[in-house]
């Protein structure tokens, strides 16, 4: 990663410096108070540079290591919030073309898409829909843990599974579980207004939670 990449330059910069301690600004030569350490200086590092250079290191690992895991964090949470404006689009989307739509998810792939629904064809429909009809991959960082359908009492963790948006403005009750290495966000549909909403977690709601 970047971040990676610049704290070893900087790691390579403070070793070239510490190297060079024992050299004069003025005129680039060994100071003449510290000749009588040539030799040993020759020989390898001293115990206190050794020490500096290990205290520089843990100093940076603890700048480093939280904002990585930050970054998987906010990923999470980004994912999260495309998933749920995707519900939304697609249900508006299926209510004003008068045909029902449907989201895959492709669990081995981490993967989802939309396509039409209709029995009686429509795939031209689907290609209204532009950016969400070609559909969306998740990096290695976040990931789809697994996906609900309360109505078939089925749990779905690998494979394809679908969701289908109804004319009518009703979603198939759908829970998802998304999730980073350290965090987890449940996805679940609210049955008031038939939109995704989310909850900090891997939480199973109840059945009747989604009638």
């Amino acid at each position: 990663m970047d971040l990676e990449r610049n704290d070893l330059r900087a790691l390579r910069k403070v070793a070239v410096c510490i190297l060079f301690l024992g050299y004069s600004v003025e005129d680039g030569r060994p100071d003449s108070r510290l000749e009588s350490r040539a030799g040993r200086r020759q020989a390898g590092f001293t115990l206190l540079e050794l020490t500096l250079v290990i205290a520089i290191i843990m100093v940076m690992l603890g700048l480093a290591i939280p904002r990585l895991r930050d970054s998987s964090v906010a990923e999470l949470k980004a994912q999260s919030h495309r998933l749920a404006m995707t519900f939304k689009l697609v249900r508006d989307e299926a209510i004003l073309q008068g045909i029902p739509f449907q989201i895959n998810f492709d669990l081995d792939e981490q993967r989802y898409w939309i396509t039409s629904a209709d029995p009686l064809g429509g795939d031209n429909a689907a290609s209204t829909l532009g950016r969400l009809a070609r559909g969306f991959s998740l990096n290695r960082d976040v990931g789809i843990a697994d996906v609900m359908l309360p109505a078939a009492g089925a749990k779905v963790n690998q494979g394809r599974v679908y969701t289908i948006f109804y004319p009518d403005g009703t979603v198939d009750p759908t829970v998802i579980h998304l999730a980073s290495e350290t965090q987890a966000f449940t996805l679940h549909l609210n049955p008031m207004n038939s939109r995704l909403e989310m909850t900090p977690g891997y939480v199973v709601p109840r059945y009747s939670d989604l009638q």
